[in-house]
């Protein structure tokens, strides 16, 4: 089964423990591998965000898609990023 890319944006992130991580917002891809390398909880705008911002974004409020377990209905992720561990 396939689905198109566009399909994923705005769906519910949860943790394995039915933690609620957010809403997914933007994709990072690996164009040259044709990989997902990271989904991130905040858009990503080149021309309105500062470097800074996306690092920052990248480091703190984005998920390695490594640690997606399973996609269905919703998005379920091994842990929560950095900045919405409580």
């Amino acid at each position: 089964m396939s689905k198109a890319l566009s399909e994923y944006y705005g769906m519910d992130m949860y943790t394995q423990k039915a933690q609620f991580v957010g809403k997914l917002s933007d994709v990072i891809l690996n164009l040259e591998k044709g990989e997902i390398m990271r989904l991130s909880l905040h858009p990503l705008r080149g021309d309105v965000l500062s470097g800074d911002d996306v690092k920052r974004i990248l480091q703190q409020e984005s998920i390695p898609y490594e640690e997606v377990l399973e996609v269905g209905d919703i998005i379920l992720v091994e842990k929560q990023p950095v900045s919405t561990k409580k």
